[in-house]
């Protein structure tokens, strides 16, 4: 058992045969201070292989039981050692071969005898520099994994320790709006309409808490099937006819001539291109096809996205922060929640063009169905433009 200081050194793993190359090259790498590995065979190296992982190997060429190519070619089979950096050491007379045969077995360098101490030292130095940066890094992506996963487990706990209080509040508010509990008074009609309001918004919340937790658990349901990009986006601009009239928006659709997922991607972009907007919105939607893809463009004269955030926006908890906006309900869900759904469906969302105080343009591309004698008795009318398939997993 390695003790806390031992099991933070690299390990080096030096193969010969002859006890006094081993002591010479202990020797000579000593003040590395590193965990030196001796084996005094081939067969015993591979003994060593199977428990521990190291750094760096440094393997003489001419051994009795087997020699170092025999030894580098059962290391290179094995998956967990295939990527060990292997330093081959022989003599200086049998370079020309050796090196041919070392570096089709990959070897990382070639050392000849006699060798000079710094020589060898410094080219052993830079392995073990090496594994240490390979294992910090795989530790932080480690805690960085284990935090995402507590993150999500919270985002779903919470999202539905919320859900049923939120449900039984919403319940009251339409039996209060529709008289099923007793006429209200007059009065109560602009505050109770707010509260709906209010309530809707915490409920999109909610979803999108629950949706981001089962899109980085893999649990986010599907219902593949052909769809009509035309007639989704002819749809989102719908919903968003109302809050569109309230804002005095300018929205229009061009078009040329699981559907709930992508009508989600649609609403999320609209719904953004309407909340950054400074003084009366405009919002344009196109539907364009160009090889062998769907595309649907939502072009705003928002605010814009500086370069260097066009991929942050896509991040989960991201809100672009502009100080003439009013604040705006939201989680920073919702831009993360689309582009997932639409590579889900073998597409893309991307910001293809913006420009800081003058606007943006950003594109959902979904693959085309390929036309087939099996869709064709099902196909749209002429009219309804190309279909585009959001496939499974």
């Amino acid at each position: 058992m390695m003790d806390a200081g031992t099991a933070s050194q690299a390990g080096i793993l030096i193969v010969d045969d002859a006890a006094a190359n081993l002591a010479a090259l202990e020797a000579v790498l000593a003040p590395l201070g590193q965990r030196l590995v001796r084996a005094d065979s081939g067969r015993e190296a591979l003994r060593h292989l199977l428990r521990e992982r190291f750094a760096v190997i440094l393997l003489d060429v001419r051994m009795r039981d087997m020699d170092g190519f025999e030894v580098a070619s059962l290391i290179r089979a094995r998956p967990s050692t295939q990527g060990t950096p292997i330093i081959f050491v022989t003599a200086f007379q049998e370079a020309e071969e050796s090196m041919r045969r070392a570096y089709r077995l990959g070897a990382a360098d070639f050392i000849f005898k006699p060798y000079a101490p710094e020589f060898l030292r410094a080219k052993v130095g830079v392995f073990v520099e090496l594994y240490h940066r390979e294992r910090a890094i795989s530790d932080l992506l480690i805690q960085a994994q284990e935090a995402s996963r507590v993150k999500s487990e919270f985002l779903n706990m919470a999202a539905h320790e919320l859900r049923t209080p939120l449900s039984v509040i919403i319940g009251y508010l339409s039996m209060l709006s529709d008289g099923t509990l007793g006429e209200h008074p007059p009065r109560w009609g602009r505050a109770l309409e707010m509260l709906n309001t209010k309530a809707a918004e915490l409920n999109k919340i909610v979803e999108d808490l629950l949706a981001a937790a089962r899109l980085a658990g893999g649990a986010f349901p599907e219902q593949a099937g052909p769809c009509d990009l035309r007639q989704l986006a002819t749809e989102a601009v719908q919903r968003t006819k109302a809050r569109a009239e309230l804002l005095d928006a300018e929205v229009s659709l061009e078009v040329p001539a699981d559907p709930v997922h992508v009508s989600r991607i649609l609403d999320n972009l609209l719904n953004n291109a309407l909340t950054y907007a400074r003084g009366r919105p405009w919002v344009r939607v196109g539907v364009t096809q160009t090889a062998g893809e769907a595309v649907v463009e939502v072009e705003d004269r928002g605010i814009g996205i500086p370069a260097q955030v066009r991929e942050r926006i896509f991040e989960r908890f991201f809100r672009a922060n502009d100080p003439q906006l009013p604040p705006h309900p939201g989680t920073g869900l919702g831009l993360y929640i689309s582009r997932e759904l639409a590579s889900r469906h073998h597409g893309r969302l991307a910001v293809v063009d913006s420009t800081p105080g003058r606007g943006s343009t950003v594109a959902l591309t979904l693959p085309l169905v390929d036309p087939s004698p099996a869709r064709s008795s099902n196909a749209a009318s002429p009219r309804s433009g190309e279909r585009v398939r959001p496939p499974g997993r």
